[in-house]
């Protein structure tokens, strides 16, 4: 009875745990769709999308994304393999590289009776590295740093990817022509009880974007989400996971979010500034390194952070 009870359950009901088991099943149904013999399946993460290691039977290893049912569409998860695939080819930069499914496309779309919507998954080659936090070092962000403005160098030329604006402030914002309108202003200042602070963050962030301006310089394809649970360090190399939240923005935002995650360790100012060289050594003239145009987008950061 338990058995059966749990098997019919609504998805919505289920514990972590058992939505992992109805999604894994899913995972087996997506993998059908690829060219690699399965050995073993295993749980990574459930947080805002599902995912799982996969162990083939040809000795190579692979991470299976299960995107969640509310974040970007197809299109857009097509758009996040197509850059890493040119990423790969055409910088040397270590990223996932997409494994296509026998019909040569970057994605796949399952559906399951037993989850509500079908899901959008993608599989790319395992990255090696390990993840540092309170032990990293300034060697170590110095070199973060680098990888972040050689990425930011080929993020310039992907004009034309389908791919959302990673300063939006809302879901409702990224409905608006102005993601920044008094409209979305006012539902986000609503949204987090009235505090003010929303609207000086946001008024901060829209002179400091007004005043960078929008040429290849400053703005692009960036990863969005750059932090530690997000770069890998291997063999003294720096290898970067995760561009869920990949769009276009300012190439600051990129650098924010790296610093703001670095505010916990004691070593945080010597990391910033190596982070900060590091980025200065393959992009000398980047306004983008400004210290108040950082803490701009950091505090913008800080409500997206509030809101979602």
């Amino acid at each position: 009875m338990a058995d059966f009870q749990a098997n019919t359950r609504p998805f919505a009901e289920l514990d972590r745990a058992g939505r992992t088991r109805r999604l894994r099943r899913l995972a087996e149904a997506a993998l059908t769709a690829y060219a690699v013999p399965v050995a073993r399946l295993t749980p990574l993460a459930h947080g805002q999308n599902t995912s799982f290691r996969v162990d083939g039977a040809d000795g190579h290893r692979y991470v299976l994304r299960v995107q969640r049912p509310d974040g970007p569409g197809v299109a857009q998860v097509r758009a996040e393999m197509a850059w890493l695939s040119r990423l790969r080819r055409e910088s040397g930069l270590v990223v996932p590289q997409p494994v296509p499914t026998r019909a040569r496309d970057l994605v796949t779309v399952v559906a399951d009776p037993a989850v509500p919507e079908p899901r959008t998954c993608v599989l790319c080659h395992w990255v090696e590295g390990r993840f540092v936090d309170e032990r990293l070092s300034a060697p170590q962000l110095y070199a973060v740093g680098e990888f972040t403005a050689r990425l930011h160098l080929h993020g310039a030329r992907m004009n034309g990817l389908d791919r959302r604006r990673v300063d939006d402030l809302t879901e409702f914002g990224r409905t608006q022509v102005d993601g920044f309108s008094a409209a979305v202003v006012e539902r986000a200042v609503a949204a987090a009880g009235g505090d003010e602070r929303i609207r000086k963050a946001v008024a901060r962030a829209r002179a400091v974007r007004a005043e960078l301006g929008y040429g290849s310089d400053v703005f692009g394809l960036v990863h969005g989400d750059l932090h530690q649970d997000n770069y890998l360090l291997h063999r003294g190399r720096v290898h970067v996971i995760d561009f869920d939240d990949c769009g276009y923005g300012h190439f600051a935002y990129d650098l924010a979010v790296a610093c703001a995650a670095l505010a916990h360790l004691p070593q945080r100012e010597e990391l910033k500034e190596a982070l900060l060289d590091g980025y200065r050594s393959v992009r000398p003239a980047a306004a983008t390194t400004d210290p108040g145009v950082l803490g701009a987008f950091a505090a913008l950061r800080r409500v997206q952070l509030r809101l979602r």
